[in-house]
């Protein structure tokens, strides 16, 4: 039991690694797009403006999976320790009625400590959930941002300036419906 628990602390460890590195990642691009986009001019300053958006989302989603992945880390481990707690209580419980000793104080105490304990892991997981609702919201507002740059690139390709300035207006309808709840943009929520 003893090897399964650090074969589970060394893979969770892995994984906050990977996202530690994602977030690092991700303020290293904001940094990269920040400075190229001092020099921006005319559709660039667009273009790095929503890749820093991007970029500034992975590094909160990367943040906030750390988080989950630790809380949730800090909900087994606690639910295993009030489950482990309980069973003792109620180990000795049985031992002492079965041995005729009515002085079982020490095992209600263990088992009311356990049962506290697991109400613990039930706040731990319920903040475990919530950090994953924080996850979903990161998510959508990143595919969204990653939805309007490939917008607002696709419109600096078109040739014709007035299709382009067009396209431009709708566009800035649609973000101005976003920003106030009546977007128009395809598959927004």
């Amino acid at each position: 039991m003893l090897s399964n628990i650090f074969e589970i602390v060394t893979i969770t460890s892995s994984i906050v690694q990977f996202f530690v590195k994602q977030a690092e990642q991700a303020s290293k691009e904001k940094k990269d797009y920040t400075a190229k986009l001092e020099s921006a001019q005319g559709d660039e300053i667009f273009k790095y403006l929503l890749l820093i958006n991007v970029a500034s989302l992975e590094g909160y989603v990367a943040q906030t999976r750390i988080q989950a992945e630790q809380s949730f880390r800090w909900s087994k481990i606690v639910s295993v320790i009030g489950f482990i707690i309980i069973a003792v209580g109620v180990t000795i419980a049985i031992y002492t009625s079965a041995g005729g000793s009515i002085k079982i104080g020490a095992a209600y105490l263990a088992s009311l400590s356990g049962v506290i304990i697991e109400l613990v892991a039930g706040v731990f997981f319920f903040l475990y959930n919530r950090t994953l609702q924080q996850i979903n919201l990161f998510h959508q507002r990143l595919a969204d941002s990653q939805q309007l740059s490939i917008s607002l690139i696709a419109n600096s390709l078109i040739g014709d300036e007035v299709r382009r300035d067009e396209a431009r207006t709708e566009l800035a309808r649609a973000l101005a419906g976003s920003v106030t709840g009546r977007s128009s943009l395809p598959n927004s929520h």
